[in-house]
């Protein structure tokens, strides 16, 4: 949420007093969702704020449409992308989102019902760095509140999106968002953190969190979580108001919970911080995340199967399964939008930096009519294309389950050289290709 400004305008300040809501004027009586569960206080704070605004744009003459830089979307989700790299962003071209509360910022929207998850109240989605030996922390949220965040560069299409900033001198931190090429239901973010200082960092972390707001009744809906005791997962909470600071104290939910599923109905988010190891100057440390939608549960748990993710969050609506949950009134709760997934299930999920992998050698990938012939000339291995033989080896790694060729030769220090070329059964240095994979030069060709 964007600070309530004290004086904003002299109509500002009577509507204020002025303005109810239900039976519930905006003078600070509690708040309640249509579906009777407790609005989280952040939420009503963002709700009254955008009652008053709303009141007061209808008094004004519309200003010309303004464009909406960071709007990207697949055809199915849409993301709200902040230059900073979190989610949300103001766009009053867009359409109102469906069920209670719809707003035109976007955040994470399922394109088919309309329904947005992360824009509705106070838009807290949001992420946060630190060094936990170092003491050193950054986080930056739209509404949930920023330190330590300097954007250094933003860059936008229709359908990807690219944020690096600097937390302090330590860290360059880039979001990587571009549409999974496995499944509708997903954007991929691919996460790239630096060790700009001197320093070596030895405790890593990254926190990411969202208030989940699920049609049709927001601000009430239930969640879900897996993958909570994974080695990279530190603590896992359905809060998605706390702190986006790795350092700060968070809520955390019991361990030895038997089960975090369908917990709520309530005010719910998803709160995941994570523990990544060690980081030497002027290394990347990379990982992947992903955030989406579908119809259904099924399908959701089908598009994070797809992309391999075993830690996950899901945020789903407090329906009975009748009435329209898309109406702006709302529809009646109960448990079905919990158990079904409709009419819309949204989803975070992480996958942990990839492990050093093994490597090959062999020959481009561009060329299907390529083979690979070992010591055709009994002086070095080459590539045979249509019968006309060149030397262009390749050293070829998977990082999750994709291709990656990088040229074989010497990277020099501090690097080696990637692949033995020689006579005979050629070799691929595992080691190299890690470091490679580990540099600021080419961090960013190793996440395809």
């Amino acid at each position: 949420m964007r600070p309530f400004p004290k004086f904003r305008s002299p109509l500002l300040a009577v509507l204020a007093g002025t303005l109810t809501l239900g039976t519930a004027s905006l003078a600070g009586e509690p708040l309640l969702t249509k579906a009777g569960t407790p609005i989280h206080p952040a939420n009503e704070e963002g709700l009254r704020r955008a009652e008053a605004e709303a009141a007061v744009a209808a008094a004004i003459p519309p200003h010309p449409p303004p464009v909406c830089p960071g709007v990207i979307d697949n055809g199915t989700v849409r993301l709200g992308v902040a230059s900073a790299g979190h989610l949300t962003v103001a766009c009053t071209t867009s359409t109102v989102s469906s069920g209670t509360s719809g707003t035109t910022d976007v955040g994470l929207r399922y394109l088919p019902t309309n329904a947005e998850a992360a824009a509705p109240g106070t838009p807290c989605e949001g992420w946060g760095v630190a060094s936990a030996d170092l003491g050193i922390t950054g986080h930056t949220s739209a509404g949930c509140g920023a330190a330590n965040v300097t954007v250094e560069s933003f860059t936008a299409t229709t359908t990807t999106a690219m944020s690096v900033v600097r937390v302090g001198t330590t860290f360059r931190v880039t979001h990587r968002y571009v549409p999974s090429p496995a499944t509708p239901f997903l954007y991929q973010v691919d996460v790239l953190i630096e060790n700009m200082g001197t320093a070596p960092v030895t405790d890593l972390r990254y926190t990411r969190g969202i208030d989940y707001d699920v049609l049709p009744n927001t601000f009430s809906e239930f969640v879900s979580f897996a993958g909570a005791t994974a080695p990279s997962v530190l603590s896992v909470s359905n809060n998605g108001f706390t702190s986006l600071d790795p350092l700060a104290v968070h809520p955390t939910l019991p361990t030895g919970t038997p089960t975090f599923v369908d917990l709520g109905p309530g005010d719910m988010g998803s709160h995941f911080d994570f523990q990544l190891g060690a980081l030497a100057p002027g290394r990347v440390l990379s990982f992947r995340m992903f955030y989406g939608a579908a119809g259904t549960e099924p399908a959701a748990l089908g598009a994070l199967a797809a992309v391999g993710v075993g830690t996950y969050s899901l945020g789903q609506g407090n329906w009975n399964g009748s009435g329209s949950p898309l109406s702006p009134t709302g529809a009646p709760a109960g448990t079905f939008g919990a158990s079904s997934g409709q009419p819309t299930t949204f989803m975070f999920g992480f996958l942990p930096p990839p492990p050093p992998s093994r490597c090959t050698v062999g020959c481009r990938i561009f060329n299907p009519n390529e083979i690979y012939t070992v010591d055709l000339l009994g002086t070095q291995d080459i590539c045979l294309v249509n019968g006309s033989s060149y030397i262009v080896p390749v050293g070829v790694l998977y990082r999750y389950g994709q291709r990656i060729e990088f040229n074989c030769g010497n990277y020099g220090p501090p690097f080696g050289t990637l692949c033995n070329v020689i006579p005979g059964p050629d070799t691929c240095n595992a080691a190299v290709y890690d470091a490679i994979c580990s540099s600021p030069l080419y961090a960013q060709s190793c996440l395809p």
